[in-house]
C-alpha cells in the first residue's frame, strides 16, 4: 500500500507526447505504452479507488484503536485513593475538570491520554512514583486534556494515513514533539527542579528538551526530522500543481497520442 501511494502520482506525470512513436524497436514498449495511456484516460477512477482504500485504512485504524481500548476498558480496576486524590489536587491547581481515569492492574507501564478525556494508567507506571512524583504524572496528562492534545494526534494521525501520499511521519513526530513539550512546562510549571528530576529518572536516558532544559519528549525528535519535515508538503504542494497540468496537457494531446504508437 505504501508503495503503491508513493509511485502512484509518478505515471500521471509521465510526458506521453515525448514517448509516442519511440523505442517501438524494444519488446515490451508498445504494451507499456497502451497501458500507461489507459492509465491516464482513467485517471479520475484511480484516484477514486486510492482514495476509498485509503478511507478503508483509516476505518481500519479506528476499530483497531477501539478494539484495544475496549481491552484496557475490561480489565480496569478500582482507582486507587492515592490516585483519586492526586486527581483531586492537580484538578484544583490546573483549573481542569476531573476526567475519566481508567486504572489497570498491569506491571506494563502505561500513562497516556486517549481520544477525549480519559487517562489511563498502570499499576506497573504508578507503583515507582511516590506521592510528590505521582501529582506530577498527573499534572502532565491533564496538561494534554486541558489542551486536547490526544484529539488533535489522533485526527492528525488520521488526516495523514489518508492521504494519497505517504511521507508525513517526520511532521507527525514533530507535532508529537510540540505537544509533549507543552504539556511538560505545563506540569513543570512552579516545580521545575522536581520535575526535571522525575523526567530524567523516568525517561531512560532519552534526550531532554533543549528549551527551559525541561521535559522528555515522548516522540524522540530525530535530527533528520529538521528538514525531512517540510519534504512531504513540499512534495503535496508540488503535485497538486503539477498533475493537473500534466493532465491538461495529456488531454489536449490525447488524438495524437492515440494514433501514434508502434
Amino acid at each position: 500500500m505504501r508503495f503503491i501511494r508513493a509511485l502512484w502520482p509518478v505515471i500521471f506525470l509521465v510526458p506521453l507526447s515525448w514517448w509516442a512513436d519511440r523505442g517501438c524497436q524494444f519488446a515490451g514498449v508498445d504494451p507499456l505504452y497502451h497501458t500507461t495511456l489507459w492509465v491516464h484516460e482513467r485517471l479520475g477512477w484511480f484516484i477514486g479507488i486510492l482514495a476509498v482504500i485509503s478511507a478503508g485504512v483509516v476505518v481500519a485504524k479506528i476499530s483497531v484503536a477501539q478494539l484495544r481500548f475496549a481491552r484496557l476498558q475490561a480489565v480496569a480496576d478500582t482507582v486507587p485513593e492515592r490516585v483519586q486524590h492526586a486527581f483531586a489536587v492537580a484538578c484544583a491547581n490546573l483549573e481542569v475538570a476531573i476526567p475519566n481515569v481508567l486504572y489497570v492492574d498491569l506491571t506494563v507501564p502505561i500513562a497516556t491520554t486517549v481520544f477525549g478525556r480519559t487517562i489511563v494508567l498502570s499499576r506497573g507506571f504508578l507503583d515507582p512514583l511516590d506521592d510528590a512524583d505521582l501529582e506530577l504524572v498527573v499534572r502532565h496528562e491533564l496538561a494534554h486534556v486541558r489542551h486536547g492534545d490526544a484529539t488533535s494526534g489522533v485526527l492528525w494521525h488520521l488526516a495523514f494515513a489518508a492521504l494519497l501520499i505517504p511521507g508525513f511521519e517526520p511532521l507527525e513526530r514533530r507535532l508529537h514533539a510540540r505537544r509533549e513539550r507543552s504539556a511538560n512546562l505545563t506540569a513543570a510549571k512552579g516545580r521545575e527542579e522536581q520535575y526535571l528530576s522525575l523526567v530524567t529518572r523516568i525517561s531512560r536516558g532519552a534526550d531532554l528538551c533543549a528549551d527551559a532544559r525541561l521535559g522528555l519528549e515522548a516522540a524522540a525528535r530525530r535530527p533528520e526530522d529538521r528538514w525531512l519535515v517540510w519534504i512531504a508538503p513540499l512534495v503535496v504542494m508540488c503535485l497538486a500543481v503539477a498533475l493537473p497540468v500534466s493532465h491538461a496537457e495529456f488531454r489536449h494531446d490525447l488524438p495524437y497520442l492515440v494514433s501514434h504508437h508502434c
